[in-house]
């Protein structure tokens, strides 16, 4: 299956000198060209042990963070019809909302600081599969260099920094747009448009799903754990907008 990659303009085309990330996104790209006999693409544990190795051996991540005052924020690194890479840059009180993944398959590596996870399944019937009121079934750390996996199948979930900043990759596959967001008390349910804060190392000026152009120059160098602010009350570069 052929896939066209969207990604940093800073691939090496000299296999010796590309760097890790770049690396592993070709090795994803690879993997996910292979149709599995679920009928989904790309083998779920073989896609785990290249993200373990990467976040276990790599640092180049950094060049993709980025902090918002206001929100977490999820910075593009490539993407395809296939799966979405992306870092995401966390502090503390600045959790996800309960959400779902739209029937994708959904990886998740920190690395750096300590993130939370915390499953949610409905009251009712103890699953995902149901309404109304849900309940916690399951809290537990996602340690520095240690990779989650979650689906639909198993919880929707909540993310959130347990220290003052953590950073963390995360793996899509295939990419989401939208989601579900959930009200743990109510049981409502709303439709929130999936967007990114930076893209390519390079803010992002208006917040889309799909990912811009890839850019002709090499982008500038970035200071270290740049903050980038953007008001609160503006819908522009904000991670996740609602869908009206």
């Amino acid at each position: 299956m052929n896939s066209t990659i969207i990604q940093s303009p800073d691939v090496c085309l000299n296999e010796s000198t590309q760097k890790p990330l770049d690396k592993l996104v070709d090795n994803l790209q690879n993997e996910f060209s292979k149709l599995q006999p679920e009928g989904y693409y790309g083998h779920s544990e073989t896609i785990s042990e290249l993200l373990n190795n990467y976040i276990n051996n790599c640092d180049d991540w950094k060049e993709y963070v980025f902090y918002c005052p206001f929100r977490y924020t999820r910075n593009l690194i490539a993407r395809t019809d296939q799966f979405e890479l992306m870092v995401i840059c966390w502090r503390k009180d600045q959790p996800s909302p309960i959400h779902n993944h739209e029937d994708q398959r959904c990886w998740m590596g920190c690395v750096n600081g300590k993130l939370q996870e915390t499953y949610f399944v409905y009251k009712s019937t103890k699953s995902t599969y149901g309404c109304g009121e849900l309940e916690k079934s399951y809290v537990h750390p996602i340690d520095n260099g240690s990779v989650g996996y979650i689906t639909d199948e198993i919880a929707f979930h909540m993310m959130e920094s347990i220290e003052d900043e953590s950073v963390s990759i995360h793996l899509y596959s295939k990419p989401i747009t939208e989601c579900n967001i959930y009200c743990p008390i109510t049981g409502t349910v709303s439709r929130r448009k999936l967007g990114y804060f930076t893209q390519y190392k390079q803010k992002v000026q208006c917040n889309t799903a799909q990912p811009q152009a890839q850019p002709q120059a090499q982008p500038q160098a970035q200071p270290t754990n740049p903050v980038l602010t953007t008001p609160p009350t503006t819908t522009l570069n904000s991670n996740i907008l609602n869908v009206n």
